[in-house]
């Protein structure tokens, strides 16, 4: 059989998918030549990959000349795709999705915004009208009607009724029964308790206990991949909501509500496309960029266990691998939030298949380079140049946080778009910081 591919891609895909349990082994063959070396990158954490994917296909467009229709980028989940979309969004440049919605349009996702968004604001209606139901608490349309009608009488917001009502300072609506007026009540309790937890707990903590009262996990997760997969949007959103430990709920509000209302384009739009390894089946690209190489993500954590499930993400990595045909990009991560955590990751075990001599790497200075100058052509990809922060910070520089107090910079690194800061606080010890995040005041040096 012939492929477009070219032999460098075959030969790569030939020796995963091999280790196939009880597969004959066959040879794929192209008369397209051996083409470039496969580029495996180690990015820092998800956010350091997405950047490296938007720095990627803006060389591509750039130097090799691809439209950016011409890339794709590829991962197992669908979480993945809230970091890479970010990416794109901070770049102001345009992706098309398939197969899936945007990360923030997600049910689920919506579904934690919206309690978020009531807990920091109880006048926010459109919010409160979302979850007063989600999960089901018995609370029908014509029960949200009664308390909607209930708050206008006493002259209060509906959120400002449910506290006062969790409180015990007004009456559950008239005409509810006994079972909604409880829930009614309880969500009143729930939600002052939220409230005032807001400057007691780390924001990731209030989220974990916010989707514990509610009972949320069990609601969206039937125990099927779809609901798992669900599940695994909310904990990549709880897992962004580590980074704003030092911020609080106001600022991360803010952030997300800056990408939030961001939409794709349409099927017609010249684009990257990003989706799910499920979903590249029968398509092929230019250029595929393969994301989350490690272990836990492809393979998925879920097939450790099982023969059958390890053998179907082999083949989904050969997948990937067989849908470019000029280029490929593996792709992973040093650590990520992954699942709720920030720990270490391990390479995929399927990237020690693949021969060193089929592979390159950036750092060996084959690989693609950053876009150093404009190129003018229809689409915003050929004008854009990754910027290129300058430090700030320096080792022996007095600075002040505004919760961590004074302190002195030991360490100041530029991690690409950003400055990493390690500091000594008096207080509080050794804290590494994100520049862009930490809102620190020199004091000298």
């Amino acid at each position: 059989q012939n492929y477009r591919s070219t032999q460098r891609i075959l030969d790569a895909a030939m020796v995963v998918i091999d280790r196939h349990p009880d597969r004959q082994k066959k040879r794929l063959f192209t008369d397209r030549g051996q083409g470039s070396e496969i580029v495996l990158h180690e990015a820092y954490d998800e956010e350091g990959e997405a950047a490296y994917i938007v720095e990627t296909i803006a060389a591509l467009t750039l130097h090799r000349h691809l439209e950016p229709r011409d890339c794709a980028v590829m991962y197992r989940t669908n979480a993945q795709s809230r970091a890479i979309e970010e990416a794109f969004l901070r770049a102001n440049l345009p992706y098309r999705l398939v197969g899936a919605q945007r990360f923030y349009g997600r049910r689920e996702v919506k579904d934690l915004i919206a309690y978020l968004r009531l807990v920091h604001n109880p006048a926010d209606q459109v919010s409160l009208v979302r979850i007063l139901n989600t999960p089901p608490r018995g609370l029908g349309a014509k029960s949200i009607e009664s308390l909607l009608q209930a708050a206008a009488r006493a002259s209060l917001g509906p959120g400002a009724y449910l506290l006062a009502l969790g409180e015990g300072t007004v009456e559950a609506p008239a005409g509810l029964s006994g079972r909604a007026a409880l829930a009614l009540t309880t969500f009143g309790r729930q939600l002052a308790d939220w409230r005032a937890r807001v400057s007691e707990l780390p924001l990731a903590e209030l989220i974990d206990r916010l989707l514990a009262d509610v009972r949320y996990r069990a609601f969206i997760d039937d125990g099927t991949e779809a609901g798992e997969d669900r599940w695994a949007n909310v904990l990549e959103l709880r897992g962004l909501a580590q980074d704003y430990t030092d911020l609080g709920l106001s600022e991360f509000l803010q952030q997300v509500a800056l990408v939030s209302d961001q939409d794709t384009l349409t099927e017609t739009m010249n684009a990257p496309v990003l989706l799910t390894l499920h979903a590249a089946k029968g398509l092929e690209f230019r250029a595929v960029l393969v994301a989350g190489l490690d272990d836990g993500l492809l393979p998925h954590q879920r097939s450790f266990d099982d023969r059958e499930s390890m053998a179907e993400e082999r083949r989904l990595f050969y997948v990937g691998i067989t849908r470019a045909k000029d280029f490929l990009y593996l792709v992973r991560a040093f650590r990520r939030h992954t699942f709720g955590t920030g720990g270490m990751c391990e390479p995929s075990r399927f990237l020690q298949d693949i021969p060193t001599d089929l592979l390159a790497g950036d750092e060996s200075g084959r690989g693609p380079t950053r876009a150093q100058a404009a190129y003018e052509r229809q689409t915003r990809w050929e004008s854009w140049v990754a910027p290129m922060p300058e430090p700030r910070f320096h080792a022996g520089m007095r600075v002040q946080h505004p919760a961590f107090g004074d302190g002195i910079v030991m360490e100041s690194v530029i991690d690409r778009e950003d400055e990493t800061v390690t500091i000594a606080f008096a207080r509080a010890g050794v804290k590494r910081l994100a520049a862009s995040l930490a809102r620190l005041e020199v004091l000298d040096g």
